[in-house]
């Protein structure tokens, strides 16, 4: 099963939750982001990175199976 990193809003910023877990402490949610792209595009294929918007949506900011594995500016 491939994993999912979901960039999150938690007790007061941002932090990547990973199988349930929190961890790691951004100051925005772009670093946050970043961080995470990171850490999937070690984790395998079928990897996913999501970020929650304003409304409390998740977006699907970064699939490794396809698009570049560049990170956000």
């Amino acid at each position: 099963m491939a994993t999912e990193f979901y960039v999150v809003r938690h007790h007061g910023a941002w932090r990547i939750r990973v199988n349930g877990k929190h961890h790691g402490e951004y100051g925005s949610r772009v670093s946050a982001i970043n961080a995470a792209v990171t850490e999937a595009q070690s984790a395998g294929p079928g990897t996913k990175v999501f970020s929650t918007g304003i409304v409390s949506q998740f977006s699907d900011e970064w699939p490794s199976k396809v698009g570049t594995n560049s990170l956000l500016p």
